[in-house]
């Protein structure tokens, strides 16, 4: 039983991460260009800094897709040493590692483009950017004001 302990912590580590990632969007479609029309109203974008945000957005996209496929893969191999029986820990924990550096390679993405969009923005721009992410931030704990009458209804 011991044997089985180390493997299965190591997978129950790594499903939650696979989960959160999603692949990136190949089409556009209405509902992110909506989306990014209404990031650029919000901050009030001029024409240059949207198109640079495009540029941007491209980027960082098509960099997601290399590492999103790896990804994809040492996810397959795991989930196929656990279908054949019990997994040599030594395998699995090489593969869980590689996996979570994936993953850190991924956020990495994600962080250069978030501080490349950062940079297009003046004072005011960064401020409103700043203010929807505390917001996003504090949302979840609304209800609970609410349900104790702390909020409005």
């Amino acid at each position: 039983m011991k044997r089985l302990f180390l493997p299965i912590l190591l997978l129950a580590l790594a499903m939650p991460v696979a989960a959160q990632e999603k692949p990136p969007q190949e089409d556009t479609g209405p509902i992110l260009n909506g989306a990014r029309q209404l990031v650029i109203e919000f901050l009030d974008l001029d024409a240059d800094q949207a198109a640079a945000w495009e540029v941007l957005w491209a980027d960082h996209r098509a960099a997601e897709v290399p590492i999103l496929d790896q990804i994809a893969d040492v996810q397959a191999i795991i989930e196929d040493l656990f279908a054949a029986g019990v997994p040599d820990a030594t395998e699995l924990g090489l593969l869980v590692i590689e996996r979570h550096d994936l993953g850190d390679a991924l956020i990495d993405v994600h962080r250069v483009y978030l501080e490349g969009f950062e940079l297009l923005l003046d004072e005011d721009q960064g401020r409103r950017l700043r203010e929807l992410r505390v917001a996003e931030r504090i949302q979840g704990f609304i209800p609970a004001f609410r349900a104790l009458d702390l909020v409005r209804r």
